[in-house]
């Protein structure tokens, strides 16, 4: 497998899973956002790709959740309201239907002859899926929400739109858009813990490129498995910081693939640069750390002096 140019990608892109991936462990990043989607068709590059579709089953319970309340608000609005015992059912047979597919990823996996201790079969438990369900409906009974389905327009964004803001391809769409009296509102469920005040500042920032700069926007975090909104208008000060960090992000996306040569040498990219990042990394298996944080550290630390 060869380095084409088209590694490089013809417009800049930026979103969270992204940039968290980069900070996680560069190597990762090439491997997945690199020679992953260029070698699709090739048989290793087909490994490759399956093995950063396999998801924890707590992380296949947050998406379940997301797609539950996206289709629950999509049915209101044609006029069908679901009881607490069909939010029940729902979650628990797509749920199911995850763990399914991740099981299957997993098996195909074991075809190739790839065994590690990273994939294990996993079943639909009971306690997640209890937790998804009270999330779901704790949400379905939020004020906020009640008060968003009643009144103006609601419609449900696909996760894969992206808006052009200053030639960059943000990927960090809103979950909803709310068209009321007061204006537009974009709605973000975020399900993987707390965010603090920059934070929230910056994705807030970055989701109101999907409307204009009079849009609200509202975060719904979920912390302990409670729900908190923080609604906010961003202005121009606070977008422009976001802009700011978005290209201090790509430039680390540039240097990462930049340092990997036409035979897609990996060995000058840095490895990982805390044990918590290989204990959560797919491609474990096939890095140098699996022989010892401390020895890929090391190595780590003698490719970045070079």
């Amino acid at each position: 497998m060869g380095f084409p140019s088209t590694m490089f990608p013809h417009q800049p892109t930026w979103s969270n899973t992204r940039i968290n991936l980069l900070q996680r462990c560069p190597r990762a990043f090439v491997l997945r956002y690199g020679l992953a989607k260029l070698s699709k068709h090739h048989p290793q590059g087909q490994v490759l790709s399956e093995l950063f579709k396999i998801q924890t089953p707590w992380i296949l319970m947050h998406q379940t959740m997301r797609g539950l309340l996206l289709d629950y608000v999509e049915d209101y609005v044609n006029g069908t309201i679901w009881s607490e015992k069909l939010v029940r059912i729902r979650f628990k047979k797509d749920y199911k239907q995850a763990i399914t597919a991740r099981n299957q990823r997993i098996q195909q996996l074991f075809h190739h002859g790839i065994h590690s201790s990273l994939f294990q079969l996993a079943q639909a438990e009971e306690h997640l899926i209890e937790m998804g369900v009270k999330s779901c409906i704790d949400m379905i009974q939020h004020n906020s929400l009640i008060r968003w389905l009643s009144h103006g327009s609601i419609e449900r964004k696909n996760p894969v739109s992206s808006v052009t803001n200053e030639n960059i391809r943000l990927y960090c769409s809103p979950d909803l858009i709310h068209h009321g009296r007061n204006g537009t509102t974009l709605i973000k469920f975020y399900l993987y813990g707390n965010l603090n005040s920059n934070e929230r500042t910056h994705q807030a920032s970055l989701i109101q490129s999907f409307g204009d700069n009079e849009s609200t926007v509202a975060l719904f975090i979920l912390h302990r498995r409670k729900w908190y909104i923080h609604t906010t208008k961003p202005v121009e000060h606070q977008r422009k910081g976001a802009m700011n960090l978005i290209r201090q992000d790509i430039q680390h996306m540039e240097t990462a693939f930049s340092k990997v040569n036409k035979n897609n040498d990996l060995s000058d990219v840095p490895l990982a640069d805390s044990y918590r990042a290989c204990m959560t990394c797919n491609v474990r298996f096939m890095c140098p750390s699996r022989h010892g944080f401390e020895n890929a550290k090391a190595e780590q630390r003698a490719l970045m002096c070079k």
